[in-house]
């Protein structure tokens, strides 16, 4: 699998569900979603690692999700989801640029995206996810 980083970009937290980085020179933060998550206390410590990479971040960041390799996610998960982008709004998120490859997943993830409310633009690839996001740089 490729992952998004580069030499702009610091991973902050990785394992075997999940990958967060940042790129603080784009205000952006990445996240790649892995496989399958059966339950929320798989990923325990998901939002608690998303919290404290966003610290390193200023308000009305952007956010890339690759979701190429992510699975769909029962209703627990879906549910960690949400708080995770309850979180990210309230830390001042300006748009999210979401990359899918299943139409299962893209229609899973709109979904939970209008229920929070976290803005969100969907792609079916990273180059253009980050030009998308790039039009957003505020310096």
């Amino acid at each position: 699998m490729t992952t998004l980083i580069s030499k702009a970009k610091r991973v902050t937290a990785t394992n075997q569900h999940y990958q967060l980085s940042i790129d603080q020179a784009k205000n952006r933060a990445y996240i790649t979603i892995i496989g399958f998550w059966r339950s929320p206390q798989e990923v325990a410590t998901y939002v608690q690692d998303l919290d404290k990479a966003l610290t390193q971040l200023r308000a009305k960041f952007t956010l890339l999700t690759d979701l190429r390799s992510m699975k769909t996610h029962p209703k627990e998960v879906q549910q960690l989801h949400l708080e995770a982008q309850q979180l990210l709004l309230s830390k001042g998120l300006l748009q999210t640029a979401e990359v899918y490859e299943s139409s299962f997943i893209q229609f899973q993830t709109s979904t939970l995206s209008k229920e929070s409310k976290m803005p969100l633009k969907q792609f079916t690839s990273i180059e253009m996810a980050e030009e998308y996001l790039d039009s957003f740089f505020v310096n």
